[in-house]
């Protein structure tokens, strides 16, 4: 008899255990629930339009949160069902992630329609975490609207929300042809505007006045080349196919230097950079160099003048010795982990549509990392050797 009970105590333990043990894993991961009216939820279901949502009633995790604005972003992923959404909050929430945890009001819900697997922007950001180049919180989680599944998404922290936090009075989104995209600004002083206006004007301008040492100094004093040289190389390493529109240049209070935030890696892996390898091959002086795009003038001119190229070199090969092939597959089991428990709700598994189209599948994403573990080991490798 006491043998039978034993067994019923250890056999209810266990189920307690894989119950408690469930329960905190799922909690890793923010569950998001949205409720709009029929006709708003219809609009945002339809294509091309930009949506902002009146009046919703959002649940994080269950609690309500008050809700100052919610409306559709982005461009490629406005014309698809599932909608990438902008949140600012009245009050912060706390989240917890896989780097810890942090309070937050605004954040963006990215949809990841355009990556077939899911994977890519989550292992990017962890990767370049680990040396303060992506400083902002992001995390899987799932979304529901009117109590239907939208998919996996991930939440990630707005740059603004981030340098607003550490008091940065300017940043720009770099657009085509380094144009300013957007503006944003944390001061009343209309001179420090225009001093940072210019000081990211002149970044350009001084290309065409200086070179090599002297083109190197004049960066130096303007923006921090260390991150900016890392983040060149970062894109190289991973081959992102589209990057030189996709960055934030914020001003670090303590120093007065613009310095990088990186945004968008669903393109990653490709062959060549969105202009082409024909065109960025016939960009002269660029051929042979360790630099994917050609798009971006600031990065020509590093390629083009050999002074800046060197310390370029230095800074690439101190981040290959720093990315151990033990620490790229730290970071790809972390996110392949993530990718499977989230994905562990078939509902919205089946709900995350690449295109529009086609269902995530968990063994599809895991033969895609593993086949990403395996090249990007050993392009880091053979980069490094390339430049004994």
């Amino acid at each position: 008899m006491k043998t039978v009970k034993l067994i019923l105590l250890s056999l209810a333990i266990l189920a307690c255990v894989e119950n408690n043990y469930g329960q905190t894993e799922s909690a890793t991961f923010p569950e998001i629930k949205i409720w709009i009216s029929k006709s708003q939820y219809s609009n945002l279901q339809g294509k091309g339009q930009r949506v902002t949502l009146k009046n919703p009633v959002f649940l994080f995790n269950k609690d309500t949160a008050a809700v100052k604005e919610v409306h559709s972003r982005g461009n490629n992923s406005l014309t698809f069902e599932h909608k990438s959404l902008s949140v600012e909050l009245d009050k912060a929430i706390t989240l917890h992630g896989g780097e810890g945890k942090t309070k937050i009001k605004k954040f963006d819900l990215l949809n990841l329609v355009m990556d077939k697997n899911l994977w890519h922007n989550r292992w990017a950001f962890i990767a370049m975490s680990r040396n303060g180049l992506f400083p902002l919180f992001n995390t899987f989680c799932t979304l529901w609207i009117n109590d239907q599944p939208q998919g996996i998404y991930l939440l990630v922290e707005k740059p603004q929300h981030y340098t607003a936090s550490i008091k940065s009075p300017y940043m720009v989104r770099r657009g085509v042809d380094h144009q300013i995209h957007n503006e944003y600004i944390e001061t009343e002083s209309k001179e420090e505007i225009k001093k940072y206006k210019k000081q990211y004007t002149s970044l350009y301008s001084d290309i065409e006045k200086f070179k090599d040492k002297e083109l190197y100094d004049q960066m130096k004093n303007k923006i921090f080349l260390e991150h900016y040289f890392e983040w060149l190389a970062f894109n190289y390493l991973i081959m992102n196919g589209d990057y030189a529109d996709e960055v934030f240049l914020y001003i670090r209070p303590e120093t007065g230097l613009f310095d990088v935030i990186p945004w968008d890696y669903d393109d990653i892996l490709l062959p060549a950079p969105h202009e082409g390898i024909a065109t960025r091959n016939a960009v002269q002086g660029l051929r042979n160099k360790l630099i994917f795009s050609s798009e971006e003038a600031l990065d020509r001119s590093i390629a083009m003048n050999e002074f800046l190229y060197q310390q370029y070199l230095g800074i690439f090969k101190k981040m290959l010795l720093d990315l151990t092939p033990e620490v790229i597959e730290k970071i790809t089991n972390q996110v392949a982990d993530e990718l499977m428990r989230v994905s562990a709700d078939a509902t919205q598994a089946n709900a995350s549509l690449f295109l529009g189209k086609d269902a995530f599948r968990q063994d599809q994403a895991k033969e895609s990392i593993r086949v990403a573990l395996s090249f990007l080991t050993g392009r880091r490798n053979a980069l490094l050797k390339q430049m004994e």
